[in-house]
């Protein structure tokens, strides 16, 4: 997901990594904590893919630094990652589908709909198996983990009935 919030963040503003880092702070807060050591080796990775470009400029305060930009390139892989966003790991779904949820605005409407639709049959089948496990009888759960687990049913819902 990393990948996808810094193209994101590259298709609205050219930056240093320190300040995609900030940016990823700032607007999605909700979502995810990063660190340098998680976005250079990402950084790093896109380039090579020849999804950005960086370029040394000189800060207005007369420092040397190296300012990260969206290639066209970039611009596609960032629309085929968020079609193909994964949901394998069930601690990730309801994550996963707020990350790309929330960037969704860069595809065209179309793209979106398929989006949409994935996103919905991932959190369907997220809330069928949590609901299944919550029924399952030979499963002894304690009242918090019961708790705990309706409520990821119900951020699944809320999620659904945003849809």
């Amino acid at each position: 997901m990393s990948e996808i919030v810094i193209l994101y963040i590259l298709c609205r503003y050219d930056a240093t990594i320190y300040k995609i880092s900030k940016i990823m702070e700032e607007m999605f807060f909700a979502f995810l904590k990063p660190s340098l050591g998680t976005i250079n080796p990402a950084v790093k990775r896109l380039v090579n893919l020849g999804c950005i470009d960086i370029e040394d400029k000189m800060s207005q305060g007369g420092m040397a630094s190296k300012v990260c930009s969206i290639t066209p390139v970039g611009r596609k892989h960032l629309k085929n990652l968020l079609l193909s966003v994964e949901f394998t790991h069930p601690a990730h779904v309801l994550n996963n589908a707020r990350i790309a949820l929330f960037c969704s605005d860069i595809l065209d409407k179309i793209e979106r709909e398929e989006l949409l639709k994935n996103i919905q049959n991932h959190l369907i089948l997220f809330k069928g198996r949590t609901q299944e496990a919550l029924n399952n009888p030979y499963l002894t759960l304690s009242d918090e983990q019961k708790k705990i687990s309706l409520s990821k049913v119900d951020e699944a819902q809320k999620i659904l009935e945003m849809l």
